[in-house]
């Protein structure tokens, strides 16, 4: 099987959003993002596949030299070699994917962060430094404003993903959100997984949804208005807002993800595609 088919298939066995974006993509940018995507689900998978720590640790030291291969012309893995010729192409940095990695790695030496600047800098490494790599797949310019509005969208993103997973990542003995927190709520991870101190949690969560509403929104105020220059952002916008009405789901009943796993329909998200783009391409109000 040819590198890029099997990239092709992981994305088409995933459930993921962000696959939705890929399709308004030109086919070469959109086999990089196959790419791409397939290498951060292999490196997520090496840590969350794994319950021997040791044997989690040793197949990210395999993708940090994965990486160095890439980067020196000779892949080893399937995904590897599918993507490193879009590195090149496409002038993507190679510390971002390093610090991908080290996010990946943070899983297994941290289960629990004591204040919000300590699960910004995770969310930053696991999330944002993917926006930052997708941002010179798409062919944007790195400049300061839209390393910005990247960077925000990915701790949007991710900090609506632990929203969403707060009973799945504990299962795994993980504990996203900070400790100060939960202090300040006088909330306890029992009362999360018990269902007891409804009015603390939901406090506590409506916190953590306040803090993603401000990057979605410093991050949709780093689009560029002018429409034509618009639709260049079209994929991180479709992820955007379809993450935003995740994130609304959540906010209309924070208490439900401790029941079950909040999620946007099929047909929802093909009602947010078609409003976005009609809005970039003049059908309906600009988004």
């Amino acid at each position: 099987m040819k590198p890029s088919q099997y990239c092709r298939n992981l994305c088409r066995q995933s459930k993921s959003n962000f696959v939705y974006a890929f399709r308004f993509l030109p086919n070469e940018r959109r086999r990089a993002l196959e790419a791409f995507y397939a290498f951060c689900t292999t490196v997520d998978a090496a840590v969350d596949c794994h319950d021997d720590k040791n044997e989690a640790r040793e197949l990210l030291l395999y993708w940090h030299r994965e990486v160095a291969n890439m980067y020196a012309g000779r892949p080893e893995h399937p995904v590897a070699a599918a993507l490193a010729p879009s590195l090149t192409t496409f002038h993507v940095p190679r510390h971002y994917l390093d610090d991908i990695i080290s996010g990946c790695e943070m899983d297994l030496d941290q289960t629990s962060y004591h204040a919000f600047p300590e699960l910004e800098d995770y969310c930053y490494r696991v999330a944002s430094c993917v926006g930052l790599v997708c941002l010179y797949i798409f062919g944007l310019t790195p400049n300061e404003q839209n390393l910005k509005t990247a960077i925000a969208l990915g701790k949007a993103l991710q900090l609506t993903n632990i929203l969403r997973d707060i009973v799945h990542d504990h299962q795994l003995g993980r504990v996203y959100l900070p400790q100060e927190d939960f202090t300040r709520t006088g909330v306890t991870m029992a009362d999360l997984v018990n269902g007891t101190n409804r009015y603390g949690t939901k406090e506590l969560l409506t916190l953590e949804i306040r803090r993603a509403r401000n990057f979605f929104a410093e991050s949709f105020a780093g689009f560029p208005e002018d429409r034509k220059e618009r639709r260049r952002w079209m994929a991180p916008l479709l992820i955007g807002k379809v993450y935003e009405q995740l994130l609304d789901r959540i906010e209309a009943d924070p208490l439900a993800v401790m029941r079950e796993r909040v999620t946007v329909s099929r047909w929802e998200k093909l009602k947010i595609i078609g409003r976005t783009v009609g809005g970039l391409y003049g059908f309906s109000p600009p988004l």
